[in-house]
């Protein structure tokens, strides 16, 4: 059975790249790719088309990846990039660097994400560890919620002064693959590349840790080592999704609770299928977002944002009946 459900979830993700490679502002044609000769829809699938494809399935599986980790290691539902304040830290790091650079494209902007993520990452950890004991998971989604308020501040602080790029820097903060191409992609590589490896690494032991942090310390699990492995591999691909697509929410809280209800709680199991099945929710709404009002493009992450606000919403109300039952 389990089996059949991956070759659906196989099938769902090999559809949902066909489609986000042919449908657009420009509807191509595999008749004309595949025919010799250089035609429009040749130089928009590989200028375009495909680099985007590639950058949003990156994305998706990254933030779902992350989501899945972060839940997992603080056994809380709603655990996610944006709840630990990586998604706003990287924002913010952004919109510095084009402040300093008075540009919203380029390899700084990128370089500005990334740093962002780290220094967000480092920051909520210190935070939390300035506690001991079995509060510092709550310590550290606490801090992370607040300093997520903190960087929004921020944001607005440097926007209100930078008007000359507000209105791209705003598109840019909804989340949007417009205009990202083969540099985004070469940038974001390697540190995709290695947060992927990183947050596979850690299955073995999120899965010594369902039983809680006593248990998996008996089993010779280290929890503190175990925590910043996370966090690194968190603020890695949190970043490398931020540089190829700006602020996107819940990919990384709804593909895990999906997951975890079709193919089971083990870690390993979740975290390879959360980066599938967020690599689907977010080519299906990157490619929403081309043709609902096509030739304009709205932000990606106003349709994640329209899934995932009701999804977020009946769990918080799922925990509060649970708590009182």
């Amino acid at each position: 059975m389990k089996s059949v459900k991956s070759i659906v979830l196989f099938i769902l993700f090999i559809a949902a790249v066909l489609c986000s490679l042919v449908f657009g502002a420009q509807r191509l044609s595999f008749f004309e790719l595949f025919s010799d000769g250089d035609s429009f829809s040749k130089i928009i699938f590989y200028e375009l088309r495909l680099p985007r494809t590639i950058l949003v399935c990156i994305a998706g599986g990254l933030l779902a990846g992350s989501g899945a980790a972060f839940q997992g290691f603080f056994r809380n539902p709603l655990a996610d990039p944006g709840i630990m304040g990586l998604s706003g830290g990287s924002t913010l790091g952004a919109v510095i660097a084009c402040a300093i650079f008075s540009s919203t494209a380029g390899i700084f902007l990128n370089i500005g994400a990334l740093c962002g993520a780290l220094s967000a990452g480092f920051l909520v950890t210190v935070l939390a560890f300035k506690r001991k004991g079995a509060s510092v998971t709550v310590t550290l989604l606490l801090c992370g919620t607040a300093l997520a308020s903190l960087y929004s501040a921020f944001i607005s602080i440097i926007l209100a002064a930078d008007s000359q790029h507000l209105h791209s820097m705003y598109v840019w903060m909804l989340g949007s693959f417009s205009g990202r191409g083969w540099n985004e992609v070469k940038i974001i590589l390697l540190p995709a590349f290695v947060g992927a490896v990183l947050l596979l690494i850690c299955t073995r032991q999120l899965d010594l840790l369902t039983g809680g942090e006593g248990s998996a310390l008996s089993l010779g699990v280290e929890v503190s080592r175990l925590r910043f492995f996370v966090l690194i591999a968190g603020s890695l691909s949190t970043s490398a999704a931020v540089c190829a697509g700006g602020t996107i929410g819940f990919v990384g809280l709804v593909a895990p609770h999906i997951v975890r209800r079709v193919f089971g709680e083990k870690s390993r199991t979740v975290m390879g299928y959360s980066m599938i099945t967020g690599g689907i929710l977010l080519l299906v709404s990157d490619t929403l977002c081309r043709v609902i009002i096509a030739p304009a493009e709205i932000p990606v992450g106003t349709v994640t944002a329209l899934i995932g606000v009701p999804f977020f919403i009946s769990l918080l109300l799922r925990r509060r009946k649970n708590a009182y039952s």
